[in-house]
């Protein structure tokens, strides 16, 4: 086992249960908890080097593209089959029970790896990327902010839990006027665990920068049904919201515990 998965392990096996039932009361109450403690510095800086790793290889490798071939310019997508070829931590991590078991606890609920891909993926954000409300399609995303701007230039995230999903902008627009809108400041080493599929959410406009993350998507029980309807509606659907939890400049790879 690889070293650092093995500190991951250990770690995960000790998490204190006092911890895990008050994040599981702010997940049942908002939608998203932050889980900063479920993992050590040591491991949280492995994920973002990681991470950052494929991305500078992924930007280098765009700019040898012509203009027309080279990836949008609003942001870096790495796909699941780089990163299972040439990551170690994230697959394994992902694949890790007592991770899951420790994510069930929270959520009160068996977390299950999603069925297939994207299971995990890293994505970079630039400023002038669209930040839409959307739902997921998977019950459950455990997020590592690699990168993000600071506050006062936005990126920051926003929920709205409780939630139905819908495709059509009319219902996320009537969702937004008709419930609380919670905002949360996260910083690079921060983690954090969101019902996705039941919380409307986006990362609000920022102006400066990047935001990067590893996201790790998860399964309910009810979810393949869920799926399956949301694939049926697929083809009557007129707007689709973009891509979402995406963010900027400090980077946790630069900071010390």
């Amino acid at each position: 086992m690889h070293s650092t998965l093995e500190a991951a392990h250990r770690h995960l096996l000790g998490v204190d249960p006092d911890a895990l039932l008050h994040s599981r009361n702010r997940l049942a109450e908002t939608g998203i908890a932050r889980l900063g403690f479920l993992l050590p510095h040591r491991v949280k800086r492995a994920l973002a080097a990681e991470a950052l790793a494929l991305v500078e290889h992924h930007r280098q490798w765009g700019e040898q593209l012509p203009i027309e071939s080279a990836p949008p310019s609003h942001g870096i997508d790495i796909p699941p089959r780089t990163i299972d070829a040439h990551a170690v931590l994230i697959p394994q991590l992902y694949d890790c029970d007592a991770l899951r078991h420790n994510l069930s606890v929270v959520a009160a609920e068996t977390v299950l790896p999603r069925p297939g891909p994207p299971r995990y993926a890293i994505v970079r954000r630039h400023h002038d990327a669209p930040c839409q409300w959307h739902w997921d399609d998977y019950s459950f995303a455990f997020v590592l902010v690699v990168e993000c701007p600071p506050l006062a230039e936005g990126g920051f995230v926003q929920t709205v839990a409780h939630t139905r999903r819908s495709h059509y902008r009319e219902d996320i627009h009537r969702t937004l006027t008709r419930n609380p809108i919670r905002s949360w400041e996260l910083r690079p080493g921060d983690l954090y665990f969101m019902r996705t599929a039941s919380t409307l959410h986006r990362v609000y406009p920022f102006e400066h920068g990047h935001r990067t993350i590893v996201s790790m998507s998860f399964a309910a029980r009810g979810d393949p049904e869920r799926e399956r309807t949301a694939r049926a509606n697929a083809d009557r659907v007129p707007d689709t919201p973009g891509p979402g939890l995406i963010t900027g400049e400090a980077a946790m790879t630069n900071q010390v515990p």
